[in-house]
């Protein structure tokens, strides 16, 4: 694999304003020198996660986790390093030269797998670019989309906001749009095949030649806060509501789920709220992708919406790494009510201060007077206390009976919030049943027959309080060391295979970067960085990259040579260690057993073994003059 050359990754670092591009994705607030927040990574309610401008660095005192920008773009957004790297250097305006293949060593499945879905993503991402833009295009300026831009006056959708969302046009087969997209992919030289798996072409049964999935609908791309479209939603336009062959058209078309997508954890129009709600401290929570649009239009750039589904535990999760308070603001329907009373369990689970604008049956944000949303959504109402008005019915306090129901019907309510705030919501429980706390507390451990009603699932795994994954064991100090020095200074890897310096590296996450450091000095080349992190298991990019690529060993005043020499000996002293451990308990086990045969072997091989050790000090003297 191709790497990218260490002064083209060091000019990227240099050109990532990293206050900048973390601000994308959290909200950060000035701490004397350093920016701080609520770390992105895990739960937390005090913010511990600080940015250092100067080191161009990021550290989270609570969870522990470090990096520059390369690092925190693939942790927060799953990338790999070379699709980061290439992610960023888009953003800041870095060519990244890649250096030509070198030799690599043995190279497993796994990371052969790896390497094909890095191209397979970018291939994918690149197609997805050029649907925004030829979309965007055709809505703006081509014939074919006439019939949408009037729907977008009709809407009153300005221009601007058009532009902020990045609003395009698919057109009908009427329009001439029946392959419009497949023709201008494979002019481009775009494969068909990655523009099925994303949804956007199909193929004729009858006789396999392509078309265009979207049809006849108004285009929202769906893009990540960085910038990157990942797939789009498609409102019919009313003119084209129904197929060729006269059946109804779905009112909105979303991509099927990819490697760049997921339904259930993005949330339209966060790359275009983001900084509003870094700044205002809330979100504003919506059902559709035209409300948003409306809302945005209106001041409240605060708001987003879940991709035609009900809200999701994985939505919530990544809506807490920007702000504590969501308001929702759904349509005033039977629909938009039971999807408030979905979204509320939620939000409070992930102690989110959750409020609430309750719209009238027969309105939605887009249609609703805007001074009177302006006054609803400048003092909204307590989630939980309208969630309780709902399910307490008139009378509810009438009787100890009354009562008991009540609570039953708010039980499950109460234990989908966590126990740090719990109190807080039995004691407003309390208030409107007529009880006392303490009552109120009873019965809620005493009610946990059917009445109360299983604690509903998350519709997807909630986050863990602490960190997203379990954290990686850490590095063997003196493998790591090893592993710096050789990438430090490769000229010391031909002296390092002699000694046989594999046989101490064991660890998975730095094995493959040894073997292909040795393999490429071999050669009299030399792997890069990118290349040689391609080689492990991507979660272990962020650990391998601060300890191995620090630069450690590049000028250090000590003679690399000897430091080599001194950690092959403290590898070799404790695997003679162990081994001699091992003996002895075996050792101990047979004149247990009365194999004394066995004990005596045991014996001999234990005194050779402290001899072994004794002499360790006295190295080769190849290695002790340093002959690198």
């Amino acid at each position: 694999m191709a790497g990218i050359p260490d002064e083209k990754l060091q000019e990227l670092r240099d050109r990532i304003d990293i206050v900048d591009l973390i601000g994308r994705y959290v909200g950060l607030t000035r701490s004397g020198k350093n920016h701080k927040a609520c770390c992105p990574f895990h739960r937390e309610k005090t913010p511990s996660f600080y940015v250092n401008p100067e080191r161009r660095s990021y550290k989270c005192f609570g969870c522990g986790v470090y990096g520059d920008g390369l690092q925190f773009v693939m942790e927060i957004e799953g990338l790999g390093f070379l699709e980061a790297a290439e992610k960023l250097a888009e953003l800041y305006g870095v060519t990244l030269r890649r250096s030509a293949p070198g030799p690599r060593g043995e190279q497993d499945a796994e990371q052969l797998a790896r390497a094909r879905k890095h191209e397979a993503d970018r291939k994918a991402r690149a197609i997805l670019q050029l649907a925004a833009a030829l979309y965007r295009d055709l809505l703006l300026r081509a014939p074919e989309g006439e019939a949408a831009r009037a729907y977008q006056a009709d809407r009153k959708i300005t221009a601007a906001a058009s532009e902020t969302f990045s609003l395009g046009y698919a057109p009908a087969p009427s329009e001439g749009g029946w392959d419009t997209l497949a023709r201008a992919l494979v002019n481009a030289g775009h494969s068909l095949e990655i523009a099925e798996e994303l949804g956007l072409v199909g193929r004729s049964q009858r006789t396999g030649a392509p078309f265009d999935k979207f049809r006849g609908r108004l285009m929202f791309p769906i893009i990540r806060p960085g910038g990157t479209v990942i797939g789009f939603s498609g409102r019919i336009l009313p003119v084209h509501n129904s197929d060729e062959d006269g059946r109804e058209a779905p009112k909105y078309l979303n991509s099927p789920e990819s490697s760049l997508f997921k339904k259930s954890a993005h949330l339209f129009g966060l790359h275009a709220a983001s900084q509003a709600i870094r700044e205002r401290r809330r979100a504003i929570l919506v059902e559709g992708n035209i409300d948003v649009v409306t809302m945005h239009q209106r001041g409240h750039e605060e708001t987003i919406a879940p991709l035609g589904t009900a809200l999701t535990a994985a939505q919530v999760d990544g809506l807490a790494r920007f702000t504590k308070t969501v308001v929702l603001c759904f349509d005033g329907d039977g629909a938009g009510r039971k999807a408030a009373r979905a979204a509320v369990p939620l939000l409070l689970e992930a102690e989110l201060d959750a409020r609430m604008v309750a719209l009238s049956p027969n309105e939605d944000p887009d249609s609703a007077d805007p001074e009177r949303l302006d006054n609803l959504l400048e003092q909204p109402r307590s989630a939980f206390e309208w969630m309780l008005e709902r399910m307490v019915a008139q009378g509810a306090t009438e009787s100890i009976d009354a009562q008991a129901r009540a609570l039953g019907a708010i039980a499950p309510l109460l234990r989908r919030v966590k126990a740090s705030v719990q109190d807080l919501y039995v004691d407003r429980t309390a208030k409107m049943l007529n009880l006392s706390p303490g009552r109120v507390s009873a019965l809620l451990r005493e009610n946990r027959g059917p009445s109360s009603g299983p604690r509903e699932a998350p519709r997807s795994p909630p986050v863990p309080d602490t960190a997203p994954m379990r954290p990686l064991p850490e590095l063997p100090r003196e493998q790591a060391t090893l592993a710096t020095l050789l990438v430090d200074n490769p000229h010391l890897a031909t002296l390092a295979e002699r000694e046989g310096v594999l046989e101490h590296i064991t660890d998975e996450r730095l094995a493959p970067i040894v073997r292909a450091v040795l393999a490429a000095a071999r050669e009299g080349e030399q792997p890069g960085e990118g290349e040689l992190l391609e080689l492990i298991d991507r979660r272990a990019h962020r650990q391998v990259h601060e300890v191995v690529f620090a630069g450690t060993f590049r000028d250090t005043p000590q003679d690399p040579g000897e430091i080599l020499t001194h950690c092959l000996d403290d590898c070799r002293r404790k695997a003679l260690e162990r081994r001699r451990k091992a003996h002895r308990v075996e050792q101990r086990r047979a004149l247990e057993e009365g194999d004394h045969d066995r004990a005596r072997q045991l014996a001999h091989r234990l005194v050779e073994l402290g001899r072994e050790l004794a002499d360790l000090g006295r190295a080769s003297p190849t290695i002790r003059r340093g002959q690198a």
